[in-house]
């Protein structure tokens, strides 16, 4: 009887401690969900890009304008600059000078966007039609786990073609980037329904400096 009582004993208490490890195990399968610093957002104040160049746009007063990074660089290629979000819209101009150039431009533009395609969960696509300042074009929402979140194109079919590009200086990752991508969307998109082409006599290009350049150089050069 008396060893019956020791035998007991021990394997209540493993029963005990198994039990124990289970409830800890529960504990443990159940991940907390990854959170991220909260980013503060300034309001929007328009500012307008009027220089040497046949277009204008308004921008926001946090962004810069800079000649463009990429290896040779046509004129009147920029780089709108918001370095406190790690983000560049780049700007590529192209005179059309034939009546084929249109199309192959067009179709370029969409092989670049393509490139981004696999990579993107899902895509939006808005049309910008603004024929009475001989505007239009596609703007390409492409999503934040693709390297260049939005692009898009403004034309006005006979002289001047425009292709943009919004790239962040950081790993794609659509939780971590959402809110500020939300935020700069409303940059592209208003750049895009601004955008004018200019006539007569150029005016001399004073372009707004940054402290400092955002990103590593081969960051700077991707279009």
């Amino acid at each position: 009887m008396r060893m019956f009582r020791l035998l007991v004993l021990p394997l209540a208490v493993v029963s005990f401690s198994l039990a124990g490890c289970d409830d800890d195990d529960d504990e443990v399968q159940t991940p907390r969900p990854r959170g991220y610093f909260r980013i503060a957002l300034p309001a929007k104040k328009w500012v307008s890009y009027d220089a040497e160049c046949p277009y204008t746009f308004e921008m926001p007063d946090y962004a810069w304008v800079v000649p463009s990074m990429a290896n040779n660089p046509e004129p009147c290629w920029r780089d709108v600059q918001m370095d406190r979000f790690g983000a560049t819209i780049y700007l590529s101009y192209k005179e059309i000078t034939s009546d084929t150039m249109l199309e192959q431009l067009i179709n370029t533009s969409w092989q670049l966007t393509e490139k981004h395609r696999s990579k993107a969960q899902g895509r939006k696509e808005m049309e910008v039609m603004r024929p009475e300042d001989k505007v239009y074009g596609t703007v390409v929402d492409v999503g934040a786990t693709a390297a260049t979140a939005i692009q898009f194109y403004l034309t006005d079919s006979t002289k001047h073609f425009i292709r943009g590009s919004l790239y962040f200086m950081a790993v794609p990752n659509k939780d971590s980037l959402k809110p500020v991508l939300d935020f700069i969307r409303q940059d592209v998109e208003h750049l895009t329904q601004t955008l004018k082409w200019k006539t007569g006599a150029p005016v001399k290009e004073k372009l707004r400096t940054p402290s400092h350049q955002a990103g590593t150089p081969g960051e700077r050069k991707k279009r």
